[in-house]
């Protein structure tokens, strides 16, 4: 790994609904539970007292990050159990796409594109306006490669993966995601039968909510199981992967709380309580990451569709309108630009043609972002309900539904199609893909901002081990995935959450396994 140089860079500058839940577990409700129960049946009985249960690497979170460091340990010879809170697996990382970046990778290299770590390191960095750990940043641009090479190796994870890599955005200069075969669901499915296939030992509906300390040294945590059942779970070492901290209220602003969360239920910051609460230090824990384009389901959570979004505004004449009918924002600007130009706006409004929204429809359901009797639901009711979903005949009529000017609406798109047929977007300079159809129906869906992942976190050094307030690792203690702080800085770069849990999950067994193995 290149030798970080932090002169040089400070010298440069200054994103789970109980619905999902539910979907997700008809996807993956099989494997996750005969595994639950087998474990469970073999390692103990659900009875009140406290059993005492030993492993060499104890694991606390069963979502990408937790899973990738049990099989990657496991096959360096250590002996692992993990802890999920949860009745099933996936945390965070079933809810997302599945989109991983691969920069440096077998597969980026074979299909030809020029990239480098430092590139990835200067989009992260620039991405997040300089607010993350570059020490953190640097460490994952050098260690995606080869993390993303062992998790689609059949002689590593073997985790199936889609072929097809992403193109150039305002995010990144090269392409350099590939997305997961079912994509998060599809990814937690097949680490939990990589998981049973190595007899890892995953213990369901048990909370670590303690770590245990022998002179200065964690050896283990303590957790509450059902029925009253307590444990002591000892290790030589125990890794944090219980994720961020979306969901609970105390750490996050009353401003933020006014948007719909869309992040896992199981995000309460666990593990960053344990940690803090041993001596580990956290910072950047203001940083929030809020995201442009949810729908809001009528519980008033928050659903990202960013799939269909991306084919919209790279495929189509779809565009994003104001409660004023008029466009914003370059559509195809970075996730950050295009939050901010909606933050100034009362309501925003995807704006589609007939096939276009035909299309965004059947990429949301099959990216299980919602259903499609939901969605036909939601459309019956005209914009009489949340989420809306509106449609009309003539762009008047869609403009009276969505109360915006009529006048307007029908100049906005009347532009955009003189700027499609010229070739050029004097107004915000997208890439023009086509013309919006001149004959309806039309159609809107409300667009609104939204929260879920946590950016914040523990510090940890380049063996992944926490560090305490004078920088120094904790023996014993090690982090990954979104419990970590500071690889994104105010805003996540798209493909680098998930890609972060694997590769630091990855790398973490690695770090483990060297220093307990003989």
């Amino acid at each position: 790994m290149k030798k970080f140089n932090e002169k040089r860079v400070l010298a440069t500058g200054p994103k789970i609904s109980v619905q999902f839940v539910k979907k997700t577990i008809s996807v993956i409700l099989t494997s996750i539970v005969l595994l639950a129960c087998q474990t469970a049946s073999k390692s103990h009985s659900f009875v009140s007292g406290t059993t005492e249960v030993s492993a060499d690497f104890v694991i606390v979170g069963a979502g990408g990050a937790g899973l990738s460091a049990a099989i990657s340990a496991a096959q360096q010879g250590l002996k692992v159990l993990i802890l999920e809170k949860m009745f099933f697996a996936g945390g965070a990382t079933v809810m997302s796409g599945g989109g991983t970046t691969a920069t440096g990778s077998q597969w980026q290299k074979g299909a030809g594109v020029k990239d480098d770590p430092e590139w990835l390191f200067m989009d992260m960095l620039k991405n997040g306006h300089f607010y993350n750990n570059p020490h953190t940043t640097w460490f994952y641009a050098n260690k995606i490669g080869p993390s993303f090479d062992w998790l689609v190796s059949p002689d590593g994870a073997g985790i199936p993966y889609g072929r097809q890599l992403s193109g150039p955005s305002a995010e990144h200069r090269a392409g350099r995601t590939y997305s997961a075969t079912g994509g998060g669901a599809g990814l937690i499915e097949s680490l939990v039968n990589k998981a049973a296939s190595m007899n890892i030992d995953i213990l369901y509906s048990v909370k670590a909510d303690g770590l245990i300390l022998e002179n200065g040294t964690v050896s283990g945590v303590t957790a509450a199981g059902p029925n009253g059942s307590r444990y002591r779970i000892y290790g030589k070492a125990v890794l944090l992967a219980t994720g961020g901290y979306g969901a609970n209220s105390e750490f996050i602003s009353e401003e933020i709380k006014k948007l719909p969360y869309a992040g896992s239920v199981s995000a309460t910051g666990d593990g960053l309580i344990m940690a803090v609460k041993a001596g580990a230090a956290s910072f950047n824990m203001d940083k929030i990451n809020i995201q442009p384009h949810s729908i809001r389901f009528p519980d008033g959570r928050g659903q990202h569709t960013f799939q269909g979004i991306l084919y919209v505004y790279n495929n189509t004449g779809g565009m994003l309108i104001s409660q004023d009918g008029v466009r914003i924002v370059n559509e195809q600007a970075s996730n950050y630009d295009i939050l901010m130009a909606m933050k100034k706006e009362e309501q925003c409004y995807l704006l589609m043609d007939k096939v276009t929204y035909q299309r965004y429809i059947d990429i949301a359901v099959a990216s299980h972002n919602f259903t499609k009797v939901q969605a036909d639901e939601w459309l019956a009711a005209n914009g009489k309900m949340t989420p809306i979903f509106a449609g009309g005949q003539t762009l008047e009529e869609l403009a009276e539904t969505i109360h915006v000017p009529p006048d307007a609406l029908v100049k906005t798109v009347s532009s955009y199609n003189g700027y499609a047929a010229a070739g050029r977007d004097p107004d915000f300079g997208r890439k023009l893909t086509g013309p919006m159809a001149s004959d309806g129906p039309y159609y809107a869906v409300a667009m609104d901002l939204r929260y879920y992942a946590t950016l914040g976190g523990l510090r940890i050094n380049d063996d992944l081990e926490v560090l305490d307030t004078n920088d120094k690792p904790i023996p014993g203690l090690y982090a990954a995935g979104e419990v970590v702080g500071g690889v994104n800085g105010d805003i996540y770069t798209s493909s680098t959450c998930v890609g972060w849990a694997l590769a630091s999950g990855y790398q973490a067994g690695l770090a483990a396994a060297r220093k307990l193995k003989p």
